[in-house]
């Protein structure tokens, strides 16, 4: 009888076996990382900007800010990314102020890609966000030591240029001592390349005054 519930019970536990080791829907994903290297350009490899004191040549005459009194610093300061422009004070009548070689740029020796000989400069202006005035007339770009010049200029490689910005503001109403902020956008492009991806965005100050 014993050998009897004996296996009577192995029987029981073969039956239950099956549903409690029953299978599982469940779903196991591994990831692994894997690290890639990508280089690109940036508008430095194309063109440097540069104000006096940062000019790898030496070069001088940069123009100075308009102030009444004192010694007038130079207007730009800073390269590249970091070029600033602080214009000084002017008058709110219309008057018109022009300011020679405030900055100059220089292409590479060589351009990143081989095969372009020539890329063009351009410079566009955004307007003071505040106010939605603009105090610049123009930025030209001409030869060391010329006047005028071009707001677009295609350069080939190892050239340098200056930047000659012109100011006015027209809008007699406007506080005196309002601080303006416009941008100058400096624009690289060349054969094929895209519109506007070679870029720098300059700043520029300057403060309305009665003089």
């Amino acid at each position: 009888m014993t050998r009897r519930l004996a296996l009577l019970a192995l029987l029981a536990v073969a039956t239950v076996a099956p549903a409690a080791f029953a299978f599982s829907h469940a779903v196991y994903t591994t990831t692994s990382q894997t690290d890639v290297t990508a280089t690109t350009d940036d508008v430095g490899s194309w063109l440097s900007l540069y104000s006096q004191s940062t000019d790898p040549q030496g070069l001088t005459g940069y123009a100075v800010a308009r102030q009444q009194t004192g010694v007038a610093p130079p207007c730009a300061t800073g390269q590249n990314a970091g070029l600033s422009l602080a214009m000084g004070t002017m008058r709110t009548n219309n008057t018109s102020y022009t300011f020679n070689q405030v900055f100059t740029f220089v292409t590479p020796t060589k351009y990143p890609d081989g095969s372009i000989t020539q890329a063009t400069v351009t410079a566009s202006l955004v307007a003071d966000a505040a106010t939605g005035l603009q105090p610049i007339l123009d930025v030209r770009f001409a030869a060391v030591g010329a006047t005028g010049g071009n707001a677009s200029l295609t350069v080939s490689a190892g050239q340098k240029r200056q930047a000659n910005v012109r100011l006015r503001l027209n809008s007699a109403s406007t506080p005196l001592g309002t601080v303006l902020r416009p941008h100058v956008l400096i624009t690289v492009t060349y054969t094929g390349s895209a519109t506007a991806y070679y870029v720098y965005d300059v700043p520029l100050q300057v403060t309305t005054g009665s003089w």
